[in-house]
């Protein structure tokens, strides 16, 4: 393509509404200068589409993501977050405390169970209710044998006999309950309850959740006072090994990601660290969504495992989104 300039300036480039102009070769450089930063700016999406092509070509990208060895904390049981006695980035060691869950429910049924086994410090007690209360049914008696004499002579209803009556069966029920209470247990029920409080001893023991080997702790995913179920990450806990690295890679591309595949790995900064394919493609998975392109929905891709060689002490960094670049077969990157 070849641009003419044909303007009236460029016919008569020194003279400028008739007046001589002495940077007039300067100013013609400037307008040819102009309709070219033009046209590239025109043609720059289709340059950047063509160099993209011609790239894919030649070289295979695919999203990848650091994972360093390490595990999730779960909690055991439904319980409620008491307390996180750790943060993100602290190193711990086997055995250290790391969350205390909790449980009302065992709580409140442990309460319960103690203080009945200090029935007997309350015999006391009850032996003064039940005087209490027999002084109670004798005036109830009284008072119904009072209304029945009435009643048979005609000076009360039979509603009033009703109520005193009521009022007396009232006072034995709560006489009877009293004394319900009061019966010492059995052996076997005595047996059952010490076992049932030992249960929940051992169970709220278990809700103090520790670390099974030294590592750091990565990402805490709960808060004080969360109710969490079981089964449910607390928080991730890394532990020193080798790093591994997860390549999202499209199907078409299967054959190009063998194991003992060569590849290069391209970190944040632009610094980039060879890399090889210690597993052969035998998953397929969804991209993750911070390694997806914007606006790109969400597709399954060929899962490939990674081993990368020298890693920074700087980059290591669990879930660190990389971008992994493999030579086709036939080019000698490939090999």
């Amino acid at each position: 393509m070849k641009i003419k300039f044909s303007s009236a300036k460029e016919q008569q480039p020194t003279q400028e509404q008739g007046l001589q102009v002495l940077y007039a070769p300067g100013k013609r450089l400037a307008f040819r200068l102009r309709w070219y930063l033009i046209l590239l700016a025109v043609l720059s999406p289709l340059l950047w589409l063509a160099g993209r092509w011609a790239l894919m070509l030649w070289l295979i990208e695919a999203p990848a993501q650091l994972q360093l060895p390490g595990g999730e904390l779960r909690a055991r049981e439904a319980a409620q977050v008491r307390e996180v006695l750790v943060q993100p980035g602290q190193h711990v060691q086997a055995g250290d405390l790391l969350v205390r869950l909790d449980n009302p429910e065992w709580r409140a049924r442990q309460f319960l169970l103690e203080a009945a086994a200090e029935q007997p410090a309350q015999l006391a007690g009850s032996a003064a209710e039940r005087a209490l209360l027999a002084r109670l049914l004798e005036r109830a008696e009284a008072r119904l044998a009072q209304i029945q004499r009435l009643f048979e002579a005609g000076a009360a209803t039979r509603g009033e006999l009703l109520a005193a009556a009521d009022q007396r069966d009232a006072r034995q029920r709560d006489l009877y309950q009293l004394a319900q209470r009061s019966q010492p247990l059995t052996s076997s029920e005595q047996r059952q309850r010490e076992l049932e409080l030992a249960w929940l001893e051992r169970r709220l023991q278990g809700l103090e959740l520790r670390a099974e080997e030294a590592g750091k702790v990565g990402e805490i995913l709960v808060a004080p006072g969360e109710n969490v179920g079981p089964g449910m990450p607390l928080l991730r806990l890394e532990r020193a090994g080798d790093p591994q690295v997860w390549v999202y890679l499209q199907p078409s591309h299967a054959a190009e990601a063998a194991s003992g595949t060569r590849l290069t790995l391209i970190f944040p900064d632009g610094s980039q660290r060879p890399a090889e394919v210690v597993q052969a493609v035998d998953s397929a998975a969804p991209v993750p969504a911070e390694l997806r392109p914007p606006f790109s929905a969400p597709t399954r891709s060929l899962r490939v495992l990674a081993r990368v060689d020298d890693l920074p002490p700087e980059w290591r960094i669990d879930r660190l989104g990389l971008k992994a670049r493999f030579g086709h077969a036939w080019l000698p990157f490939g090999d």
